[in-house]
């Protein structure tokens, strides 16, 4: 690289640490004004009140001297490319500082997030073909658009997912621009962007470093991932077709790690996406007994290393293919392993009951569906005898009986056996209801404890108490109580 150029970038950089190092400290009074703080409760890892608007900071010193940089020289399709990334990352920003101060939805936020990718997608910037680990790219045609938007969600929410260590997000943010400088090759406004991101996260962590006296916020997080990831994609432009998209994705290898396990157990859970936790790679490790600052420099070691590995396949040194994505799932595999986290053999089992059952609960709804239909539809009590016995049998009873509350009737009116000896049974009774909610008589039902298919109670009941309810009254309990229920 020529000398007058390290110069060039030099100077940029030392311009956005200082403004970082002006621009953080002022957000601290705003902060605690507009009530952006946050407190060291729950599943946060610091203690006390600390502002979190530092994220504004960040994006004022990246944002001047950046401006200043596209006014000069000649004006070509980066500038008018950075321009639409700038006012897509700004509307992120915005979304994110509204959040850290009136406190915004997860669904507004990825509403917010996926309307500024498609202004990106709209701008030209987007990811046309990806890697194919066997040699050579796939072109993805009219699935451009839906990778994009996706892959700079994913992105935005990763490092949105890992900023909950001081210094972490930050820092891991310097290593990714380090990165992405190297896979721009020789596109030097490119790399002058992520110098001056870069000089605008140091200078952050000057005030960000355990421990931390203000927070980036979700303001500087999402920019940041957002940014990042819309620049990721120009970035790998620059890169031959065997790499596109995949040293982004090994850049990225430590948030979207922690965030596909988050997302992963909160599925696992049952617990809504969006849903805050306290295991994330940061907290599992501090749960071992180790300091901030070592967490902290632990997982710089591994952004260096991601690093050394991404500066290798630009020598051209290392090859993409199959046995480094192999190498990169096992190592993720195993890292998971040793910090604790859930057995991964039972993990994929259990996910493959879940899929199980939520294709049988499926199936119910159609039986349940089907059931309602053909009985509002029987003209005679053996014919709805009959889809009552379909219906009993898909759900494996061992046996049903229907009681009715008329004293003239012999009970039980209907009687379903499948199973004369069901062991250990289960047992379920519950009302019929007639017009106007009247009590008609019940249904008893039973079926082995140990069978697993006990799918969609809720509405089998109801459609059995409510089917059952209309036939009867309009086919047997008018003509044998024609003065009304007792």
């Amino acid at each position: 690289m020529p000398t007058g150029l390290i110069y060039y970038f030099f100077s940029y950089f030392v311009v956005s640490v200082v403004l970082s190092l002006v621009f953080v400290p002022l957000m601290r009074p705003l902060s605690f004004k507009v009530g952006a703080v946050d407190r060291g409760t729950g599943r946060r890892v610091h203690k006390g009140i600390v502002p979190r608007l530092g994220g504004i900071g960040i994006f004022l010193a990246f944002l001047v001297p950046l401006a200043f940089s596209l006014t000069r020289g000649m004006w070509d399709e980066f500038h008018e490319k950075m321009v639409g990334i700038l006012i897509a990352s700004t509307v992120v920003m915005l979304i994110g500082m509204y959040d850290d101060i009136k406190g915004a939805t997860i669904r507004n936020k990825l509403i917010a997030e996926a309307m500024a990718a498609v202004i990106i997608y709209a701008w030209g910037i987007s990811i046309t073909a990806i890697s194919n680990p066997f040699g050579g790219s796939i072109s993805l045609g009219w699935l451009s658009l839906p990778l994009t938007v996706l892959w700079i969600i994913i992105v935005t929410n990763a490092i949105n997912l890992i900023d909950g260590l001081d210094g972490l997000a930050a820092g891991t943010g310097i290593f990714i621009c380090a990165a992405f400088f190297l896979l721009s090759g020789t596109d030097v406004h490119l790399q002058l962007t992520y110098v001056i991101l870069a000089g605008a996260l140091l200078g952050f962590l000057r005030y960000n470093f355990p421990p931390a006296s203000i927070f980036m916020g979700d303001s500087g997080s999402l920019f940041l991932g957002f940014f990042l990831g819309a620049t990721s994609v120009l970035s790998s432009h620059k890169a031959t077709a065997a790499v596109t998209l995949m040293i982004p994705i090994i850049a990225f290898s430590l948030p979207l790690m922690d965030m596909f396990y988050a997302v992963l157990r909160r599925y696992y859970r049952g617990l809504s996406l969006g849903e805050a936790d306290r295991e994330h790679i940061h907290h599992k490790l501090l749960d071992m007994g180790l300091s901030k600052r070592s967490v902290l420099f632990l997982l710089y070691a591994v952004n260096i290393c991601l690093l050394l590995l991404v500066l290798l396949i630009v020598m051209q040194q290392l090859r993409i293919d199959f046995l480094v994505i192999f190498f990169l799932v096992i190592l993720s595999i195993v890292g998971l392993r040793l910090l604790g986290y859930m057995e991964f053999l039972p993990t994929v089992k259990e996910l493959m009951k879940n899929y199980e059952i939520g294709r049988r609960r499926k199936y119910f709804n159609y039986v349940i569906r089907r059931f309602r239909k053909n009985a509002s539809i029987s003209t005679s009590l053996d014919n709805f005898w009959s889809h009552l016995d379909d219906l009993m049998k898909e759900y494996h009873f061992s046996s049903a009986e229907i009681h009715l509350n008329i004293p003239s009737i012999q009970n039980p009116v209907y009687a379903f056996i499948n199973d004369p000896d069901p062991g250990t049974p289960l047992s379920l009774s519950f009302p019929i209801t007639g017009p106007n909610n009247t009590y008609l008589g019940y249904i008893n039902v039973s079926k082995q404890m140990d069978d697993e298919y006990f799918l969609c109670t809720a509405e089998m009941v109801r459609a059995l108490s409510e089917e059952v309810g209309q036939f009867l009254t309009k086919n047997l309990v008018v003509k044998c109580n024609p003065q009304g229920m007792s």
